[in-house]
């Protein structure tokens, strides 16, 4: 997936658009980790579509993008009705490959090329446009063999129930961030073949990090590039006419008497939210 920002200061290696095939239109929101949130192990985030084509990639968490090990996990619109979830991890190295260790009756799995290299899942669940769809990542690190589990939920849209989509084992080698999400993280929207560029394209997004399901803070603040900025207390990515994007907007739910901003080269903040619901546990 295409990772280059336009922000100032962040690291080198996430600039580095990941192999030669990846170079696809897309815009980001770098999210700001709360000062005091340390060692981030479990991620939960909500992604709200409003409008869509096929070929998009909505992603909720981008987690070390370009470092060994970095993955992610979003939704995709793929087309002729097709709505699905991903979940994809990079190789360590060259040598140390992860592998799906875990995988429901719905997913398909394997290896991936073309971008890097790594272990991917993908499960098509039915997500629906002005829904929010929720997911929880989570690390667990096994000193005894030096590797980390990452697995994946996500709230199944029909029955409202936690399902545990995958579990990816990463082996650490001599990279201790392996076993961490961040510290650096990233939504991202992209139209990975490039085309259909004045449709308008419209999602929402929030997330919360730290060290387990039940010990959770939002990220209330984040950086952005592409068509980016704020609507209630949502973040936003978008793709499209400016005027019929702007008009989805306005017309959203989240939209205080129509109102929402739009995101330049700072960072931006929204309201905080606590969670009061169950999240998935192991």
């Amino acid at each position: 997936m295409f990772l280059k920002s336009k922000l100032k200061g962040l690291p080198v290696a996430i600039l580095l658009v990941i192999g030669a095939a990846a170079q696809c239109p897309a815009q980001h929101l770098w999210w700001k980790v709360p000062t005091g949130v340390r060692d981030v192990t479990c991620v939960y985030g909500q992604i709200k579509v409003l409008a869509t084509q096929r070929y998009i990639y909505y992603c909720g968490c981008n987690w070390n993008p370009g470092e060994p090990a970095g993955g992610y996990t979003g939704i995709q619109d793929k087309g002729q009705g097709i709505h699905n979830m991903i979940f994809s991890i990079w190789d360590t190295s060259p040598t140390l490959h992860p592998t799906v260790s875990y995988a429901s009756s719905i997913v398909n799995h394997g290896r991936f090329g073309g971008e890097g290299t790594g272990s991917h899942t993908d499960a098509v669940i039915g997500w629906k446009l002005n829904s929010t769809y929720e997911f929880c990542a989570e690390k667990k690190y096994y000193p005894e063999d030096n590797s980390t589990l990452t697995s994946v939920f996500f709230k199944d849209p029909q029955t409202g129930k936690w399902q545990k989509e995958a579990t990816i084992t990463s082996p650490n080698g001599k990279f201790k961030s392996v076993s961490r999400f961040g510290p650096t993280m990233a939504a991202f929207l992209e139209n990975w073949v490039g085309k259909g560029r004045k449709a308008p394209k419209v999602a929402l997004y929030r997330l919360w990090v730290g060290s387990s399901p039940s010990k959770l803070t939002m990220v209330t603040k984040a950086g952005g590039d592409g068509r980016w900025g704020t609507v209630g207390d949502w973040f936003y990515l978008a793709e499209g006419d400016t005027d019929k994007v702007d008009a989805i907007l306005r017309s959203c739910k989240a939209a205080d008497k129509g109102k929402f901003t739009v995101g330049g080269t700072g960072t931006m903040s929204i309201a905080n939210k606590s969670l009061h619901r169950p999240l998935p546990k192991g």
